[in-house]
């Protein structure tokens, strides 16, 4: 007993100087791994025994790759960070599904087959009960708050659909190989956690998104629609050059961008600038210049408010480029003209 008192004084005194330098402050695999202990031994009586294995901040896709070809991926939700993400072996899984309904860990062999929602289920329990006592022996750390407040989210099929659910550019990833019940199943569990994003100096422009490079270089078709006739089938197939179509008054004046689906981007109204025709987005879609009433012929009935505008031939000269930037020299010398942004 002589002989150990010394090494036992050492001992405190070194954790007291490792305290006040901050030496003892948890760090994000042993928080982790205790929390899930604890959490195992609180709900079922259950060992659990992590053995860190990796502990690497990493950009997303190659964190993702870093999964494996077979876990169970569960997204960690949060109200306003990032999603994160838990990967589970199946011998894992098979261990917590046997814990809760035969009360032990057996041998039996895993199933191999597609997970399941309710697979997905049987990890909440361990989820809910680690990540708020691995928050709290994080208290403290303020570079890490951004860990707190994660729980159980929802089963995700596969990497590339977990890919899509993950926002951030770089994740924290944290991996343990587990023991179950004194190593009756053991297999690995991955933890991803988004990293804040850097903060912007006043001045210094933001980073670009994740997906902004990509999102440049993809195809957008979109075109200006001035107005809709809606005619029966048989009518539309009828037509031919010379015909008359009736148009509403407002049609030469407001417009639409549509995208290709359907989906109206900017209203405004139309104009012309520097010779060529031109949308002012975002203006009240009213005519520029209100319509100059048509006369009605004898022969034909009054209607209120109606244009007729004749339909054009059909020639080799409206076959147009597929896309929308070509020049209409000359062809907006009718439309009214349409201000310089600034200039009132």
């Amino acid at each position: 007993m002589t002989d150990t008192a010394p090494d036992t004084v050492l001992h405190r005194k070194a954790q007291a100087q490792r305290r006040v330098l901050g030496g003892g402050a948890w760090s994000i695999p042993r928080a982790l791994g205790r929390a899930l202990s604890i959490a195992a031994d609180a709900l079922w009586g259950l060992t659990l025994v992590p053995r860190p294995l990796a502990d690497d901040t990493l950009p997303v896709d190659r964190a993702l790759s870093r999964l494996g070809h077979d876990p169970l991926l569960v997204v960690l939700d949060h109200d306003t960070a990032p999603c994160g993400l838990v990967g589970f072996d199946r011998d894992i899984v098979a261990g917590l599904i046997d814990v809760q309904t035969l009360g032990r860990v057996t041998h039996l062999p895993a199933e191999m087959r597609a997970y399941t929602p309710t697979d997905a289920a049987m990890t909440a329990p361990l989820i809910d009960a680690a990540l708020p006592r691995f928050a709290s022996m994080l208290s403290g750390q303020t570079d890490l708050d951004h860990l707190r407040d994660y729980r159980f989210g929802a089963l995700v099929e596969d990497a590339p659909s977990a890919g899509l659910a993950l926002e951030a550019e770089s994740y924290h990833l944290v991996e343990f190989e587990v023991g179950l019940a004194q190593d009756t199943r053991t297999g690995r569990v991955m933890f991803l956690f988004p990293e804040p994003a850097p903060q912007v100096e006043p001045g210094h422009p933001a980073a670009p998104g994740k997906h902004e490079t990509v999102l440049k270089l993809a195809p957008v078709r979109m075109q200006a629609v001035l107005t809709r006739v809606h005619l029966p089938l048989d009518k539309a197939r009828a037509l031919r050059p010379g015909d008359v179509l009736t148009l509403s008054p407002q049609a030469t004046a407001s417009a639409a961008l549509v995208l290709s689906g359907g989906h109206v981007v900017a209203r405004g109204r139309l104009g012309q600038m520097n010779g060529f025709r031109a949308i002012r987005i975002g203006a009240d879609p009213q005519a520029l210049v209100k319509p100059e009433p048509v006369p009605t012929l004898p022969s034909e009935p009054a209607e209120t408010g109606i244009t007729k505008v004749p339909l054009p031939a059909v020639s080799s000269a409206f076959d147009l480029p597929s896309d929308l930037t070509y020049a209409l020299d000359g062809g907006a010398t009718d439309l009214p003209r349409v201000p310089e942004p600034g200039s009132g």
